[in-house]
């Protein structure tokens, strides 16, 4: 008798995975698809306006925080020309890459970098207002607001 109540407790068991089973592939063959809501979304972009942020001023120390003595006194400048230096100025970020030249040709397409951006320029060209004047395999002279610089190939 003991044997009887364990395969049958085995059997119910089993039926009862095996329909739970059976349930989930049913459902899943024929799912209840609910409409799908759809969102509009507001075209416009509209950036935050950005708050200007008040500069900062560093002034002299006079009295030496280490030692306790006064420091050499420097003539007091304006704070106003102080904000005025510490802005930040406008200036390009220029490397040289390299040289392209076809076997056959004496013309040549220097590669360069201005503000991580690569441009092909041969010698005269402008690109982001700055003009190649001369280059070779080593360095190139550029010319940004009528000042001349020599790069070198990194």
């Amino acid at each position: 008798m003991k044997n009887k109540t364990k395969t049958y407790l085995l059997l119910a068991t089993v039926i009862i995975v095996w329909g739970i089973i059976g349930y989930k592939i049913i459902n899943g063959m024929s799912p209840d698809a609910s409409p799908l809501k759809v969102q509009e979304f507001n075209n416009a972009f509209k950036p935050k306006a950005l708050a200007e942020v008040d500069p900062f001023y560093i002034q002299d120390v006079e009295v030496d925080p280490f030692l306790g003595t006064l420091a050499s006194v420097k003539k007091k400048q304006n704070p106003r020309k102080l904000a005025a230096d510490l802005k930040p100025k406008p200036s390009k970020i220029i490397s040289y890459g390299g040289i392209v030249k076809k076997q056959k040709s004496s013309e040549q397409v220097f590669v360069v970098n201005i503000n991580n951006s690569q441009y092909l320029l041969k010698k005269g060209q402008v690109a982001d207002s700055i003009k190649l004047i001369r280059g070779n395999i080593k360095e190139i002279v550029v010319r940004y607001n009528n000042i001349s610089q020599t790069i070198k190939r990194q």
